[in-house]
């Protein structure tokens, strides 16, 4: 059972709904978290040419295992690149 007390049978009917967007096997977040949080990302990316997993942790005042796995799906999406600790948009 993950932190929101639901099961992973409501997990996945959430996310075939699409209430959900699954990041890892752990980490889900709400259509509007992860909308939001694309934008948060892109437009730090676009304010400061980068940022790190500490940097957005912080900004989203989260712990540090949904900030990577959410970093870690925008770079297999393609939105961004890692550079060293950075990650960049993806051009």
């Amino acid at each position: 059972m993950d932190q929101s007390g639901a099961g992973p049978e409501v997990v996945r009917a959430l996310a075939q709904r699409g209430d959900l967007v699954r990041l890892s096997d752990d980490v889900a977040f709400t259509r509007d978290a992860y909308s939001g949080a694309l934008t948060l990302v892109k437009d730090i990316i676009a304010a400061t040419g980068s940022i790190t997993v500490a940097q957005l942790r912080d900004r989203m005042g989260a712990s540090r295992r949904p900030v990577l796995a959410l970093l870690e799906h925008m770079d297999a999406e393609k939105l961004t690149r890692r550079v060293g600790d950075q990650r960049v948009l993806f051009r």
